[in-house]
């Protein structure tokens, strides 16, 4: 380094004083005796790879991506996080927190417990529930979560964790994967259906919830095409939201929307068959538009509406 403007050289806590000739590169090392030098170079690689370490850390917290947005139909906001590698202390909500882990793993501590999650694990929190996390991977954090106002849930008490292979885990990742594209209904709909597979209580209870998913069920069925809503199903029905949806689930292993949805998408299959056009089907079956049909009806039947109404044409036969 070129020092001719700085006469002065740092070593330990002292600042040694050398006359350089202003044109000299010097390496500061060589102004020491020999017995020093060693020590020097030392001392500047463990300062070289302290300074990297730091410069990792800041450059994983730069990456570090935090988002939040309001979510009205659930009282609460929906949050996303990746990139995270700082620990969270421990901290409790007023509300409900609904998540899945994305990528990496962490050590909850929740309680007095600790527990590690990992990619692919579904994790809850109730009201209270005090909780705090660290790194347990080289990789860093990434998880999606929404939260719930307590009223939606109506005093539940959710478990902590399922496990990636939990079907309250599976359903999570998929919720989270499709959320930009969901409607108010399906969202509230889809995050309570969770709630119920988290409830640690003892679920629904005898013949009347039997009773109560199989009206809910000829309803629809008798009203496919008109617009539904889970709120008027539940006021119509004179039960909360959740106990509508927790009966409907416990019966048919979907919720009264995800029911409906596949009702019009078993209708559907029938007008084609019989030479509808997509546009007529999606008008006479309730969807919104030919869009909205046509995803419905190839996430259930692999097909496009236009492919399937062609094919079942060209055989002569129905499906």
């Amino acid at each position: 380094m070129r020092t001719g403007d700085d006469p002065y050289v740092q070593f330990g806590t002292s600042l040694l004083h050398i006359r350089i000739p202003p044109t000299c590169d010097f390496d500061a090392s060589s102004a020491y005796p020999p017995r020093f030098r060693s020590s020097f170079l030392a001392s500047d690689a463990v300062s070289s790879s302290s300074m990297q370490a730091r410069a990792s850390k800041e450059h994983h917290c730069e990456r570090a991506e935090r988002q939040a947005a309001p979510l009205p139909c659930l009282g609460g906001e929906r949050r996303s996080y990746a990139g995270v590698s700082e620990p969270f202390l421990p901290h409790a909500h007023e509300h409900y927190v609904i998540g899945s882990v994305r990528e990496g793993s962490r050590l909850l501590k929740i309680n007095g417990q600790e527990i590690l999650i990992s990619a692919g694990d579904a994790i809850a929190f109730n009201p209270g529930d005090v909780h705090g996390c660290e790194q347990a991977s080289a990789e860093p954090f990434a998880y999606d979560s929404v939260t719930v106002t307590p009223a939606l849930l109506e005093g539940m008490h959710l478990r902590n964790v399922a496990r990636a292979d939990e079907e309250a885990a599976e359903e999570a990742l998929t919720l989270f994967g499709q959320l930009d594209a969901m409607e108010d209904d399906e969202t509230l709909e889809g995050v309570l259906a969770i709630a119920s597979l988290l409830d640690d209580g003892d679920g629904v209870q005898g013949s009347a919830d039997e009773g109560l998913a199989a009206t809910v069920a000829a309803h629809l069925e008798a009203h496919m095409a008109d617009t539904a809503s889970i709120q008027a199903l539940a006021d119509d029905a004179g039960v909360s939201i959740h106990a509508l949806i927790r009966a409907h689930q416990k019966r048919f292993s979907i919720t009264p929307l995800q029911h409906l949805k596949s009702m019009r998408v078993e209708r559907a299959v029938r007008l084609l068959a019989d030479g509808a056009t997509p546009a007529e089907v999606a008008a006479e079956t309730g969807f919104a538009d030919q869009a909205h049909l046509t995803r419905a009806f190839k996430e259930r039947t692999g097909f496009t509406p236009a492919a399937y109404r062609k094919m079942v044409a060209s055989k002569g036969k129905l499906a």
